[in-house]
Formats: structure tokens, sequence, C-alpha cells
């Protein structure tokens, strides 16, 4: 058998064996991908050695896009953050639970006084005081739920706070 670089074939015989039309092999020679030996005669090692450099280029090209468009993405994203940030419609999590934890430690010193400027009788303080602390724990929970609602991407009101109010 001859050696392969010796055998020549044109461009329509490239297109068959590559499976490609004779429009994209003109292509690829322009490219430099697919060198010619002569008029119209190109050798078939080096047709099939330009196609697959041709592909592998294509991948490397494709990959290094991917990359690029999830870096932008990520660029994009980082900045959508830092506006929304700026213009107050992003803030951490754990200056919203300091807030809350704050009005509600507030809220429960305001309201302790209540029994006992309202009445003098004990036995009423004690059921006042009683029902205060039983509110005070149930909003207490609904925060906490509500932050770990929030934290998991989920509804912070959940099905039941659209009925609250």
């Amino acid at each position: 058998m001859s050696d392969l670089k010796d055998f020549t074939v044109n461009a329509s015989q490239i297109a068959v064996l590559l499976m490609l039309s004779t429009e994209r092999i003109r292509q690829l020679v322009n490219a430099g991908y697919i060198p010619k030996i002569g008029k119209g005669k190109y050798a078939v090692i080096d047709a099939v050695q330009g196609y697959i450099r041709f592909l592998r280029d294509e991948e490397k090209q494709a990959s290094k896009s991917a990359a690029d468009s999830g870096l932008k993405a990520a660029r994009q994203r980082e900045v959508e953050l830092r506006i929304a940030r700026e213009e107050g419609r992003l803030v951490d999590m754990e200056d919203v639970e300091a807030v809350v934890s704050n009005v509600f430690a507030t809220l429960r010193a305001e309201l302790t006084g209540i029994p006992a400027a309202v009445t003098r009788d004990v036995k009423l303080r004690v059921e006042i005081e009683k029902g205060l602390n039983g509110a005070f724990a149930r909003s207490q929970g609904k925060f906490r739920e509500a932050g770990e609602a929030l934290r998991s991407g989920r509804d912070p009101l959940g099905a039941d706070g659209e009925n609250d109010g």
C-alpha cells in the first residue's frame, strides 16, 4: 500500500469522505485547515488531519465561550446584588434578625408593665402575663420559621400567612 501522504483527492472527494459540502471544504481550505498541494488537489491525510484540527479548535472555542459566559453571568449577578444592596432592596439576613430581635425585646419590655398597670388583682395579672408570653412565643416562632423559609428560598409567609391580618 502506498504512503497516504501521496494519495491525493479533489474537493468533492474530500467532501464525501468527511461528510461535508464542497463549500465547507473551501472554507476549511481558506481558513488554513486543509492545505492544497496543487490546483484542486489535496492530500487525503492532510485533509483528514486538518478537519480534526478544526474540530478540536471549535471544541476549545466552545468550551472557552461557555466558561466566559459563566464568568460573565457571575459578574452580572454580583453587580445586580451590589446595586440591590445600595438601593436598599437587599439586606443581610443577620441584620434583619438583629433588628426584629431588638424590636421584640423593646415590645416585650414595654408590654411587661401593662398587667401591673391595669389591675392589682394578682390572679388577673398572671393570666394577662400568660397571654402576653404566649403571644410573644408564637410571634418568635413565626419569625424563626419565616427566617428559615427565606434562607431556603421559600415564601416566608407560607400558605397560612396569606390569611393573617
